[in-house]
Order: structure tokens, then C-alpha cells, then sequence
């Protein structure tokens, strides 16, 4: 049996006029007062919270009576006695809850937010320390108590409207969307129509195939943090209290901290926060800046041990794979660009590496074991060793890491060895810029074939070459095409000795002084041209040779070629040779 309670509360709790009116109205979406509800259920210590929606038909369908809606919220939580009811349900501003940090409501306005869907009837059912009352709210926002005989517990709040169907179903939407957004991270269980709502905290929009690298998870006293890596500049930041959303955003009006904050993504919930008087926003104060402060940290020291972890645990998989011959994976873009911003910052002194990270290998060689940052500074400054970048291990880089240099596997115009050069504050050399020549295998088919061909036109060569006053130490038939090669599509180099690291940009060179050193000619084995001519030598090795050095000067040094009176001077002295050849 319900008893009413003769005694109304007065005319300012009854009626609250303009000011409850601009209460009601202030948020965005009338559905936030859900959030608000959730919100008290959990400071009164509810470990679930049930939400139902559901459509009642009228009792005469072909009537005007659309039938109607019924919101129920369901909390396990201590409850209400008639003290708790008259100063704080019915009564605006009196909330108990100012100057406690373990509180997430402290407006004591959560509840008039149920007015702003225009309910018809409200009615709450609650249950403290042997009482048991029911409140109920008409839709001009009187109120009145009713003492019950059955036993309440916790606190279930039911809202009356009237509504049809597809009215109730756009309602269960537009509530799942209000859940799912201010809700999501929620300590305690919330079901809407049993559908599980709070979730774990996660970084990433799998949706938009977004992901964050490196997380990391932090908890103090008060504080719990998730941080990690995104490729975009201005990534999510969520603020939370309690783990009920106090705002979402991607960049704030503090350029200083967005600046501070770029590729970071992180949802921090903390007793620090606090949402606005509208909800819409966190307040920025001094504890604000205490939370940004725990992050900050955190990214300048935890973060950056993630993020040396995870380029780490990839460059050993790499090696493991190149060991066992197995499928390689390839280098991973988005670990070398936050690599390239986190040494660009300690480059420009805005952040320092923890100690110890300078040690860790993380960077990949060529023919060799992964490396160091304090490594590659220490045969940066070496005055007999030089640290190169490479594509692909070469004959070239095996010769360089004999000799003692350090060959970092980076592709030339890739952002890792851009972080390098700005660690270092110095361009780093490529393997590019070298070359070699390689032996052929003298019982090859095509070296037998090749031999009685190659020693005319070396001959003929030999003479051309004399003709102009070249110091030449020795002509040789080689192999230029190996992987990665810069001259491999060139019919002829030359190196001070065959099969020496030679700069790419000294391959055309032949000088005529005394004081210029001897240089060996190397002929292209392994291009298409340079086997036409062999083939063409065995008939006529003096054209052969004309034409080959001709090719030469086309395509020897920059800025070099071959002018009118040279080719004149080959052609002439090719024909002679020729002439006299085969004169009797």
C-alpha cells in the first residue's frame, strides 16, 4: 500500500520558473540527461545500470492515442531517504558533492535534465535505511512524495511520454548514440535494452582502419592514462571522469600544447577533470594542466621506451628472417616517421632520450647485425670510418663493412635516414655513390667463348686508347650488373685498380699527364652492347673498339663527351689499324 505524504514541498521547489526552464534546455541533445542519470547512479555506488525502452500500443488502435514510451533506469546504488529527497532530488544547487574529487556530478542538476525530452510523467522509486519512497514528477514539474510498504532497492527512475512506435524507436537510437559516446568507458556495467555499452578503455577508430602504435598504459592514485602514437597530427584526445566521457577532441585553443601533443593519442581518466556547466568541455585550470602534465611525461619517457621496443622487436624479426631465408618483412613507415620526429625534437633540444635508449639496436644494417644511435655516433666521429645508408646489401656494402664502415639499411630518400642526418647534423653518404667490379668466372661457357673475342678487341682498344695519350693500367672484362648497382647500364668504367670501391662520379675519368694516375678500363660484361661488339670483334676488333669508346665518352663523366675532334681522332686511327691489319 502506497500512503501519500499530505505535505508538498513549497512553491520554489514546485515551481521553479526560468531558471529551471534554462536548466533543463541547456545541453545540445535533450537524450544527455541520460548521461546525467547514469552519472548520479554511479557516485550513489551502483556496480550496474540498466536502461530500457519500450513502446506500450494503446488499448484502441484506430484512435488518436499513440500509445506510450517508457524510459527505465535501473540502479543498484545506496538510494534516497526523505532527507536526501527534499535537499537534493527536489531542489536545485544543494548537491553534497562540491570539494569531493571522488564525485563526478558536483552541479546538482543532474536530474531536472529529465524534463528536457517533455516527459509526461516521471516517477522514482528509491530506498535508504528502512524508507521507501516513491516521487512523482508531472510534466509542469510538480512533485509529490508517496511513502511505500514494499521494500525499493537502489533507485529506478521510469519517464512517461507519450509516443508512437517509430517515435520509440528513434528514441532507442538517439539514446544508444548518447550511451555509447559519454558512456562507453564507464567503471560499472550499462546495458541499454541488455546490449552491453561500457567497454574497456581503447585507442584506435577501427572503423576508419585507424590505429595507435606503441600503447602504453599508466595508473596512479586518481589517474589512469592510455597513450600512444598516431600518424596523424592532431589524433584523438579523450578526457574522462569516473570513465564517463568529459570530452573528445583533436586539438584545443592552446597551440603550445597541440604542438606538444602532435602523433599523440591518449584518454586520460582523472580525478583532475572536470567537465564544464554545460558539459561541453573540460576546465582548464591548474589540475588540468596537472593531468596534461602526467601525460607529457609519459610521452617523453614511456612512450619513447615503446616506441625504441617496437622498432627493436621489428628490426630482429627482419634479421631472423634474412637468417633463415625466410619471407622479410618490410621496414615499417610509420615506426621510422615517429622515429624521424623523435630525433628531430632531440636534434633541436626540445627532448631528451631516457637514458639507455642511445644503446638499444634499432636500426638495421646491411651484412650485418642490428645497430645503436650511440654506434653510429661513435663511427660517425671515427676519422678512418664513415656510416652510409643502402638499399640492399652489394658487393659494395660487404666491401665497406670489411674495411670497418657502418651501412645502415634505409632507402635514400626515406625518413629514417632523414632523422639520422638531423641526429648527426650531417648528410649521410650512399652506397649509390660507389660502385665496384666483379671477376668472371674464367671456366664460365660464356668466358671461354668470350676469351679469343675479348683479346682482339682488347687489343684494338688497347692501340685507340694509346693514340690519345691515356694512362691506362690494364683493360679488363667484368661483371657491373650486381644488386643494387648505379652502373649497370654503363658499357664501360674505370677504377684506379680493378674490383676497388670506386665513386660513382669518378667512373669516366682518363687522364693524359704524367702527374695523373694510372686507371684500369673495365668493359661491361653483362650489357647487351658490350656482347654485340664482342661478337662483332671477331671480324672486325677496330670498329668494335671505335664504336665501345665511343659509347664511353657519350655516356662517361658529366659534363663530359666526346666532340667532334676526338671522334675524327678514333675514327682515323681505328681505320689505320684496320688499313694495316690487313695489309700483307
Amino acid at each position: 500500500m502506497a500512503k501519500r505524504d499530505k505535505d508538498k514541498a513549497g512553491g520554489e521547489a514546485i515551481n521553479v520558473g526560468q531558471a529551471l526552464d534554462n536548466l533543463v534546455h541547456q545541453f545540445s541533445d535533450p537524450w544527455s540527461f541520460l548521461r546525467e542519470l547514469i552519472q548520479n547512479a554511479i557516485d550513489a555506488g551502483s556496480s550496474e545500470i540498466d536502461v530500457h525502452i519500450e513502446h506500450q500500443p494503446p488499448d484502441d488502435p484506430s484512435g488518436d492515442d499513440p500509445g506510450l514510451m517508457v524510459i527505465e533506469i535501473v540502479d543498484t546504488g545506496e538510494g534516497m531517504d526523505r532527507d536526501i529527497i527534499d535537499t537534493r532530488l527536489t531542489r536545485l544547487f544543494s548537491s553534497a558533492k562540491d570539494g569531493d574529487y571522488t564525485k563526478i556530478g558536483r552541479f546538482g542538476i543532474g536530474f531536472v535534465s529529465v524534463f528536457a525530452i517533455e516527459p509526461d510523467v516521471v516517477c522514482v522509486d528509491t530506498g535508504r535505511a528502512g524508507e521507501y519512497w516513491r516521487v512523482l514528477f508531472k510534466g509542469d514539474r510538480s512533485f509529490e512524495r508517496i511513502s511505500l510498504d514494499m521494500p525499493v532497492e537502489g533507485t529506478t527512475i521510469r519517464i512517461y511520454k507519450h509516443a508512437d512506435a517509430d517515435a520509440v524507436e528513434d528514441a532507442r537510437r538517439r539514446a544508444g548514440r548518447v550511451l555509447e559516446y559519454w558512456c562507453k568507458h564507464a567503471k560499472v556495467e550499462i546495458r541499454l535494452d541488455g546490449r552491453q555499452i561500457s567497454r574497456p578503455m581503447a585507442l584506435g577508430d577501427r572503423a576508419k582502419g585507424a590505429r595507435a602504435r606503441c600503447v602504453i598504459r599508466h595508473e596512479e592514485e586518481g589517474t589512469r592514462v592510455l597513450l600512444g602514437l598516431s600518424p596523424k597530427t592532431q589524433a584523438l584526445r579523450g578526457y574522462y571522469h569516473g570513465g564517463l566521457t568529459l570530452h573528445e577532441e583533436r586539438e584545443s585553443e592552446d597551440s603550445e600544447l597541440d604542438a606538444a601533443l602532435a602523433h599523440l593519442t591518449f584518454k586520460i581518466d582523472s580525478r583532475f577533470l572536470e567537465h564544464t556547466l554545460t558539459r561541453d568541455n573540460v576546465i582548464r585550470d591548474e589540475n588540468y594542466a596537472k593531468a596534461m602534465g602526467i601525460v607529457l611525461d609519459l610521452a617523453r619517457g614511456p612512450l619513447l621506451v615503446a616506441l625504441f621496443d617496437a622498432i627493436e622487436a621489428h628490426t630482429r624479426a627482419q634479421d631472423e628472417a634474412r637468417s633463415s631465408g625466410g619471407l622479410v618483412p618490410p621496414r615499417d613507415a610509420e615506426l621510422d616517421a615517429h622515429l624521424r620526429r623523435a630525433l628531430y625534437r632531440v636534434a633541436k633540444g626540445d627532448l631528451e632520450l631516457p637514458k639507455g635508449l642511445g644503446a638499444r639496436p634499432i636500426l638495421p644494417t646491411l651484412d650485418g647485425p642490428p645497430c645503436s644511435l650511440d654506434e653510429v655516433r661513435k663511427v660517425h666521429r671515427g676519422r678512418r670510418t664513415k656510416v652510409w645508408v643502402g638499399a640492399e646489401a652489394s658487393p659494395v656494402t660487404r666491401a665497406l663493412r670489411e674495411r670497418g664502415d657502418l651501412v645502415l639499411r634505409a632507402e635514400p630518400d626515406t625518413a629514417l635516414r632523414f632523422a639520422l642526418e638531423r641526429h648527426l647534423d650531417e648528410a649521410l653518404p650512399t652506397t649509390q655513390e660507389l660502385c665496384t667490379a666483379l671477376e668472371l668466372d674464367p671456366q664460365s661457357p660464356a668466358a671461354q667463348v668470350e676469351r679469343p673475342r675479348w683479346q682482339a678487341l682488347r687489343a684494338a682498344l688497347t692501340h685507340l686508347l694509346g693514340v690519345q695519350g691515356l694512362r691506362v693500367s690494364a683493360l679488363h672484362l667484368g661483371h657491373l650488373d650486381y644488386p643494387g648497382s648505379p652502373v649497370a647500364e654503363r658499357v664501360a668504367i674505370t677504377q684506379g685498380s680493378f674490383g676497388e670501391l670506386t665513386p660513382t662520379a669518378e667512373v669516366g675519368e682518363l687522364g693524359s699527364g704524367w702527374l695523373t694516375s694510372k686507371r684500369c678500363v673495365v668493359l661491361n660484361a653483362d650489357h647487351g652492347t658490350v656482347a654485340h661488339l664482342l661478337e662483332l670483334a671477331g671480324a672486325e676488333p677496330e670498329l668494335a673498339a671505335y664504336l665501345l669508346l665511343k659509347l664511353f665518352y657519350l655516356h662517361g663523366a658529366e659534363g663530359e663527351g666526346l666532340d667532334s675532334t676526338l671522334d675524327s681522332t678514333l675514327a682515323t686511327a681505328a681505320a689505320e689499324a684496320r688499313w694495316q691489319r690487313s695489309t700483307p
